[in-house]
Formats: C-alpha cells, structure tokens, sequence
C-alpha cells in the first residue's frame, strides 16, 4: 500500500473515532487525545494512540473502557468507512506529553539554579585589591 494512502487512511482514522469518542464514549473516558493513528499497510489493523488529562486512576479507568469498548468502536467505525476491511484497532497510551512535560520542568529548574547562581555572584561583595604603599624614590 503506497504510504500517501495509508497517511490518508490513517487521518481518516483519526477524524472518526474523534466523533465516536465524543458521541458515545465521552463519559466514560475522559479527557482523552487521539495523538496518533498508525494502520498497517495491509490495512488489517491499526494502533490508536492516546493521551488522558488526569490522574492515574483516570488514564487506568478510560484504559479499560477503550479495550471493553473497541469491538463497538470497530464496528461505528466500519458504518463510514469505504476500505474493504476495517482495521481491527490496539489502543496505546502515549506519554510522549508528559515526558516532554517533565523535561521542560527540568529545564525550567536548571535555569532557575543558574539565575539564582549568577544574582548570587552579582551580589556577593568582591574583594578589593590592597593598596601598594609608595615607594619613596632615592
């Protein structure tokens, strides 16, 4: 399958089960991103990538209603799709945005330590140099 196709399929991927997150599965999921949408050449299966705003409790309950729910979503999804086969979907959740969250964060501190560093070094008196006394010339 020419990777256009498969780019394109995978959008359209992305777009529908968007609408069947939002009608049907809002409430039991969440606050939850489709990040990424992966099918296989063949077009038999493809992986859905998400991400969840919340706690772990929440990214745990809306990881089990993604899987109890996936025979349903495959089956909405089939109902607009005109491909011969409809991928069979994996759900994986996707960290990329809390990894680039905590690097950031780090980052941030690192900054903060060097400004503090440096206001610390601004402030600090400095030591003068002694005054050489004169030497009388003979």
């Amino acid at each position: 399958m020419s990777e256009l196709r498969c780019a394109r399929i995978n959008q359209v991927l992305k777009e529908r089960l968007s609408e069947i997150f939002i009608r049907y599965l809002r409430d039991e999921i969440g606050f939850t991103t489709i990040t990424d949408v992966k099918v296989t050449p063949d077009l038999r299966n493809a992986t859905v990538y998400y991400s969840v705003i919340g706690s772990d409790e929440e990214k745990r309950k809306t990881a089990k209603s993604l899987e109890n729910s996936r025979s349903f979503i495959n089956v909405e999804m089939g109902k607009n799709l005109h491909i011969k086969y409809t991928p069979v979907i994996k759900f994986e959740y996707d960290d990329t945005q809390e990894k680039a969250s905590r690097v950031f964060e780090l980052l941030n501190k690192i900054e903060e330590e060097k400004i503090v560093e440096s206001s610390e070094k601004i402030h600090k008196p400095s030591r003068r140099p002694k005054k050489r006394s004169k030497k009388s010339k003979k």
